[in-house]
């Protein structure tokens, strides 16, 4: 594989690939050592080449390109026939991209870069095209059409103050535009308020600020963080702060004396002492549970809530108890929303917040919440040939998967574990199922334990017969399919097979007679962490004559 810039021709060092067989295997290098996903990046000749590949037909696909180019949709993927003792060559080209390279400096150094400055790429009419960062070295590459546009800062950078000020350039076909944007260093005061307990940021605390004689200039009120920047003026000598509010704390009445020197960013950080009440939950059994076998009213363990403040910052996390009670730390006071994430076994979750308020010291604010039982079960048959002989065909039908609990399972499947000393694969019928949806199919071989992409986005309203043998898998002399299994991922309660799988495997003739061999069928899904499984075993005999049956007629 040759990459070329399809102006210069200059080779291009970087670019990804990704490289596979028609079937969609990945293809190694040195039997996997150097990659193991199919992926390769071009050298410094712009190439990849590809050694001792067996015979067959290989699909190579770009990935990514470097900065500065940009893809041929047309030419991103191609596919080629090796053949013995053959080489091929394949050309990939990519165009020059024009754009944008942004770079933000220190005013007052420009030799100093300043990363993780956010801006905003608007074209003309003010349309948004690409909000974007500058990295460690203060720049971004913005691929862009040709055209004129204007950058906005949105987020400065740390100790820097945000210019909100337009910046405007044009880019020209397959050229790219530097434009450089400086900021000055922030000069005032920041200031950080905090709980004495916890030492996280307090939000919405107002603060009156004075100069030095006392005068009242500006007002500000802290973030979610518990910050507020003071940069109203242009602020040097002695000025004053003083605390007007703060909802759930003790105001601090000290008025505080700030010495501040221009050009130069003054931090104080400012301690308050939290009036605090509690949260308490008490959980219960909403129904009679067949599960367990626990009446309506039962307490519930190991129930888990979240409790977030007014600026949606988590400040406890709580489980209840045997008595399925669950108490918070103190909180100051304030408003709060409990959202329950992890429910208890066999119940379902309550996923509606609840609103909760501590209004005076030392408030416990009590809920009483209850959960509604779940009944969790998955199902599968397998039947097969009770005997065969070596060499024939034996059909295995799949009949009765479902998803039989009263709420919905994740990461939903059913798997078939192949007894590879007696059979090899052949084909699978896939079935249908009674929800709209699609599914893949995956298999490992005796080769490998990665699973491999044997079909994808099948849907499940209607059934297929897939060719799984080792010839249309690609499978080597020796390697086989040890399993496969098939990935719903998400199903709802009362999903269920409508019309049964099938799985035809070829009987090995090197089988005796009298032996057995055993085919499992599994399938499961996760609810509330746990994993929902069942299983299901056949078993088949070999029939042999030990010696040839004697004629008949005489």
């Amino acid at each position: 594989m040759q990459k070329l810039d399809s102006v210069t021709k200059k080779p291009l060092q970087g670019v990804q690939f990704k490289i596979t067989t028609a079937d969609g295997a990945f293809v190694p290098a040195e039997d996997g050592k150097l990659s193991s996903n199919g992926l390769y990046f071009t050298d410094e000749n712009g190439q990849i080449v590809l050694p001792g590949l067996a015979p067959n037909t290989y699909i190579v696909t770009e990935v990514a390109t470097i900065d500065g180019y940009t893809i041929d949709e047309a030419s991103r993927s191609q596919t080629v026939v090796v053949n013995t003792d053959d080489t091929q060559t394949l050309y990939f080209y990519n165009a020059p991209a024009g754009g944008l390279e942004l770079i933000k400096v220190n005013e007052a150094n420009q030799s100093e870069r300043i990363p993780n400055v956010t801006f905003e790429i608007r074209r003309m009419d003010g349309g948004l095209v690409k909000t974007v960062t500058t990295d460690t070295n203060g720049r971004v590459h913005v691929p862009l059409d040709a055209g004129d546009y204007y950058a906005v800062e949105i987020k400065a950078g740390t100790g820097f103050k945000i210019d909100s000020t337009p910046h405007y350039f044009t880019v020209k076909n397959g050229e790219t535009t530097t434009l450089t944007v400086t900021n000055k260093r922030f000069s005032g005061i920041l200031l950080h308020k905090i709980d004495s307990v916890t030492g996280k940021g307090i939000y919405g605390v107002t603060f009156l600020l004075y100069d030095g004689n006392h005068n009242p200039i500006d007002q500000f009120t802290t973030d979610q963080d518990g910050y507020t920047y003071i940069d109203t003026l242009d602020l040097s000598g002695k000025v004053y702060l003083k605390e007007l509010e703060n909802q759930g704390y003790i105001v601090d009445t000290q008025t505080k004396t700030v010495y501040v020197k221009p050009g130069e960013t003054t931090e104080i950080e400012w301690k308050n002492t939290p009036i605090t009440g509690q949260i308490q939950i008490t959980k219960t059994s909403e129904d009679y549970n067949t599960m367990n076998g626990w009446a309506a009213g039962t307490p519930l363990p190991n129930v888990v809530f979240e409790i977030y403040d007014r600026a949606n910052n988590l400040v406890d996390t709580i489980k209840t108890d045997k008595n399925g009670i669950a108490s918070s730390r103190p909180l100051p006071l304030g408003r709060y929303t409990v959202k329950e994430t992890q429910a208890a076994e066999f119940y379902g979750l309550n996923s509606t917040p609840i609103e909760a308020e501590i209004e005076f010291a030392g408030q416990i604010v009590r809920l009483v919440m209850t959960n509604k039982a779940v009944y969790t079960n998955v199902s599968i048959t397998k039947r097969g040939y009770t005997q065969v002989v070596p060499g024939q065909q034996i059909k295995y039908d799949i009949t009765n998967i479902a998803n039989n609990s009263t709420d919905s399972l994740t990461s939903f499947y059913w798997r078939d574990t192949l007894p590879t000393a007696a059979v090899r694969l052949d084909k699978i019928v896939t079935g249908t199922y009674n929800v709209q949806g699609n599914y893949k199919i995956v298999y490992k071989t005796n080769y490998s334990q990665d699973y491999r992409t044997l079909a994808d986005n099948l849907s499940t309203m209607q059934s297929y017969v897939l060719d799984a043998s080792p010839a249309a898998l690609s499978l080597g002399a020796d390697e086989c399919v040890t399993e496969f299994m098939v990935v719903f991922g998400v199903v709802p309660a009362n999903f269920r097979m409508v019309e049964g799988a099938q799985v035809l495997c070829n009987v090995g003739s090197w089988l005796t007679g009298s032996s057995q061999f055993v085919n499992q069928a599994d399938v499961g899904g996760i609810h509330n962490g746990q994993w929902i499984m069942a299983t299901d075993r056949w078993v088949t005999t070999v029939y042999k004559p030990s010696e040839p049956l004697p004629k008949t007629g005489y």
